[in-house]
């Protein structure tokens, strides 16, 4: 019984965490979309203006049109006096006036239109720079917890919702409201007892469409997220697919696929429900509403109640009754208040996506980034001189073990220095550290007597030049990726470094030479040549302080030792640290460093190492014979 109340327990605080996450504050998302969207304040200035003038035009009519049926066709009627010269020549200018408010309206609508199409296109443009610039502030940890993918949909689909929403919510609102607005005040003149009855139905509108909305948004939220890990899964398939293949993982990836887009198609389906029962509900509504005024008119004509305010052009019958064209007019106006109403309440139905997707940017925005105060050095030049005193790591802060364990060792300014071990020894993780991807937990890095976190973080890998394993290359042409690390680089500076590293008869190979774009991150280029290409941008940099992650390990081991020669010279004057899994690669290095389960075992020379005959030795002999 314990055991099933804990599992009760577990599922209610599930249920509480889901729903929390799906939650938003919708003023406060408002709010900071507004500071976004008001950053244009001379446009939306003007589109504003636009939008009370094209409401204007619109109630204009409007009032035009029972005006003329007032006095153009229901007084002739009931008088059986036809028109006069005077008379046709009024009707007639009240055509045209007629025609001008709605050929007005058409310009001056499509000039709003512009207006909060750039506004809102602009709002999205300065929060895709803003997003961008967080995510280039937040540390590399933030990225091992985050999908590549759910980013990307944050940067691209959530901001697009955003800037369409926004359109919407522009051109919807703001003109809704001015039309709400003079509809009222022209409804409070043609009758304000009326008018009185019809405000609280809209008022209770108002609250019902906040009770649809309130049931609708989570499942929204639920839709963006969905939507987010859809595009993480696609990257992954899609760079993973000869893996896939391979081990004939087809059938899981399709269900995986399945489930992710059959969660989206029932949290939409769900949301969707609630928005066009909102929409029935209002229809029948407002019909309602209309059906109300005309009883209400006839019972209030029928007891010789006035209920009509005396309006220019507009008489009312004996006895207060209402003649047609004053009631037309006002179920006209009416129409033109539930209509906008309606547009208003729908579009923040609609709004629901890309509130959602404020949610999401706003999620990523508001991320606390590292403080950088602490970082008071800046380093011109680097002498070299690294140092570890007792440095604890682990790149999960609950967990428990530790992936670096008392990690110490110094090296002097101009040395090489190889670090060795199995694979998950540590290696990769001092490299991180010393590049400051990551912060240790304690203990000491200095560089030159310096603390590491006190140095200015852009400054020190202005001085360091990292080539890893996975060499990646930018949608640009060769030449441009090569001058990345130094863009005052002459081409006959790049020409002779890549004959350094025996890649320039390739490039010159290709159809295009130096001018040669690389596809989709090398694509049309082997790994061993998008190596060899970042060990040439290396040599281009000439930076005091050298890391190779894995380097040559995708190079054929004749092309490596071609390269050797190119490498020492590189590593000539730098402090260089090299990881290996090649221990030939490593043998004149002036210390090496042996790692294993997070731990130093060992440090040294090759020659040194081998007559000790502890970890190292082993390691070697596993290669070659000695």
């Amino acid at each position: 019984m314990d055991q099933l109340q804990e599992a009760r327990d577990l599922g209610t605080e599930l249920k509480k965490e889901h729903k929390q996450k799906t939650k938003i504050n919708y003023f406060q998302t408002f709010k900071q979309l507004v500071k976004y969207l008001s950053a244009d304040k001379l446009k939306l200035s003007l589109a504003l203006t636009f939008s009370f003038l094209n409401s204007a035009c619109y109630v204009i009519g409007s009032f035009i049109i029972g005006t003329i049926a007032q006095l153009y066709f229901q007084t002739p009627i009931e008088t059986g006096v036809p028109l006069n010269d005077a008379q046709h020549n009024q009707f007639i200018w009240m055509l045209v006036g007629l025609a001008l408010s709605f050929i007005a309206y058409g310009f001056i609508r499509y000039y709003e239109q512009k207006l909060y199409i750039s506004i809102a296109f602009n709002a999205g443009a300065r929060l895709r720079t803003e997003l961008m610039t967080k995510l280039y502030k937040l540390p590399v940890s933030f990225y091992d917890k985050n999908k590549s993918g759910n980013l990307l949909s944050t940067l691209i689909v959530d901001i697009n919702n955003i800037s369409n929403s926004s359109f919407q919510m522009l051109t919807q609102t703001w003109t809704s409201f001015f039309n709400i607005l003079i509809s009222i005040i022209v409804m409070s003149i043609v009758s304000g007892l009326l008018t009185i009855i019809v405000l609280p139905i809209s008022i209770l509108l108002f609250g019902f469409v906040f009770l649809f909305m309130k049931k609708s948004q989570p499942y929204f939220v639920r839709v963006q997220d969905a939507f987010g890990r859809l595009n993480a899964f696609v990257e992954e398939m899609v760079a993973n697919t000869k893996v896939t293949n391979a081990f004939n993982q087809r059938e899981k990836v399709y269900k995986e696929l399945e489930e992710i887009t059959l969660n989206i198609r029932n949290s939409a389906y769900k949301g969707d429900s609630i928005a066009k029962l909102f929409d029935t509900w209002y229809g029948l509504i407002s019909n309602t509403v209309i059906l109300l005024i005309t009883v209400l008119a006839a019972q209030f004509a029928l007891n010789g109640t006035n209920i009509w305010t005396s309006v220019p052009f507009f008489q009312t019958g004996s006895g207060g009754r209402a003649n047609s064209a004053v009631i037309i007019l006002y179920v006209s106006l009416n129409w033109n208040f539930m209509g906008p109403f309606q547009n208003i309440l729908s579009s923040l139905f609609n709004a629901q996506v890309g509130i959602a997707s404020t949610s999401r940017v706003f999620k990523l925005i508001s991320i606390q980034e590292p403080s950088r105060d602490h970082e008071t050095i800046i380093i011109d030049n680097i002498k070299g001189e690294v140092e570890f005193k007792d440095v604890y790591f682990k790149y999960n802060p609950e967990a428990l073990e530790y992936q670096l364990k008392a990690a110490s060792f110094k090296v002097k300014a101009g040395q090489t220095v190889a670090i060795v071990g199995p694979t998950g020894a540590g290696k990769t993780t001092i490299i991180n550290l010393l590049s400051k991807y990551y912060d240790y937990e304690r203990g000491s890095i200095t560089i030159d007597g310096n603390e590491i976190r006190n140095i200015n973080t852009k400054s020190l890998r202005d001085n360091m030049t990292i080539v890893l394993q996975d060499s990646f290359l930018f949608n640009e042409t060769i030449l441009e990726n090569l001058k990345m690390s130094n863009k005052n680089a002459t081409f006959e500076e790049v020409e002779k470094a890549a004959k350094m590293t025996n890649v320039h008869h390739f490039i010159m190979s290709l159809p295009n030479g130096y001018d040669t774009v690389v596809e989709n991150n090398g694509s049309n280029i082997s790994q061993g040549q998008r190596q060899l290409l970042s060990l040439t941008r290396a040599i281009l940099s000439n930076k005091s302080l050298l890391i190779l992650d894995e380097a040559t390990s995708n190079i054929d081991s004749s092309t490596e030792q071609i390269v050797q020669a190119s490498m020492l010279e590189l590593m000539k004057n730098k402090t260089s640290f090299v990881i290996a899994h090649r221990l030939s690669t490593i043998k004149n290095a002036d210390l090496i460093i042996v790692v294993n389960n997070g731990l130093i075992l060992e440090q040294g020379t090759h020659k040194s190492l081998l007559e000790k005959q502890g970890f190292y030795y082993n390691l070697y002999t596993s290669q070659f014979d000695l």
